[in-house]
């Protein structure tokens, strides 16, 4: 599945982020420029997010990429230039 936007890849993000937090969808109480960290979210949480989000939209990012991603916004524009399958 392609996500055509940075805006609706930053909508799905936050979208799966909230699902996995078990949160308010949207996270409307974070920023997409707010650390992640600060939200509770650990590596091993935001390795299973982008792992579902790359298999959702047959992206492929480096390992490298997804640690050093520490917001939703960091994330996202990953997740839109990430090379497809």
């Amino acid at each position: 599945m392609e996500v055509d936007t940075l805006e609706a890849m930053l909508t799905r993000v936050r979208a799966k982020l909230a699902d996995r937090l078990q949160e308010e969808p949207g996270l409307p109480w974070l920023s997409d420029t707010e650390p992640l960290s600060s939200a509770g979210i650990d590596s091993v949480l935001l390795i299973t997010v982008v792992g579902e989000l790359e298999q959702e939209l047959g992206v492929v990012l480096p390992d490298d990429a997804v640690l050093e991603s520490a917001s939703i916004e960091s994330l996202a524009t990953a997740l839109f230039r990430g090379d497809r399958r």
